[in-house]
């Protein structure tokens, strides 16, 4: 009984389906909806470009000038560096006396040594490195009294600020073993 109570449904919503109008029928996707024919714009015709007769005429038997080798092709994709070829142009005189001004040539590798660095000193040091007072030294602290007394005397002297050494402050050395500042205290 249930069955045909089900069925009777079924057939009952089909037959209304199929007579809905058509806009009813294009929503719930029971009737294509193909483009329209006269709706197709038409397009410019293409045009050549005025710097295309200027172009030299073509070699017969001679390579294409953005034709690549394909053994150097491959030969970059495996090695990168291979394919990087440094340019030899004459540096004018401003850029020489540019290069003569910041200094000596930087040794190889130095961002690697400076980022290596950088990476050890910002590890915390571990609880038997503070124990037995190893790891990184920390920085020295300015005194800054020292400093300002310092750099008065260079300017009365008429020399560059950055002359001479600047003052550490002395104070509890942080660096000195947690086992011997407890000895220290027996």
């Amino acid at each position: 009984m249930k069955n045909t109570i089900k069925t009777g449904i079924a057939l009952t919503l089909v037959l209304a389906m199929a007579a809905c109008s058509d806009s009813t029928k294009k929503t719930f996707g029971l009737e294509a909806n193909p483009p329209d024919a006269f709706d197709v714009g038409t397009q410019a015709p293409l045009s050549l470009p005025p710097e295309l007769g200027a172009l030299p005429p073509p070699n017969p038997g001679q390579p294409r000038p953005q034709q690549v080798d394909a053994a150097q092709e491959g030969l970059d994709a495996l090695s990168p560096a291979s394919s990087i070829t440094p340019v030899t142009t004459a540096s004018s005189p401003g850029q020489v006396a540019l290069l003569q001004q910041a200094g000596p040539t930087p040794p190889p590798q130095i961002r690697a040594q400076v980022n290596q660095s950088a990476v050890t000193a910002s590890q915390p040091p571990g609880f038997f490195s503070k124990l037995l007072g190893g790891g990184p030294a920390q920085p020295a602290t300015v005194n800054a009294a020292a400093e300002q007394q310092r750099i008065q005397q260079d300017e009365a002297l008429g020399q560059p600020p950055t002359a001479g050494d600047t003052p550490q402050s002395s104070g509890s050395n942080q660096n000195e073993p947690i086992i011997n500042r407890l000895l220290d205290k027996f």
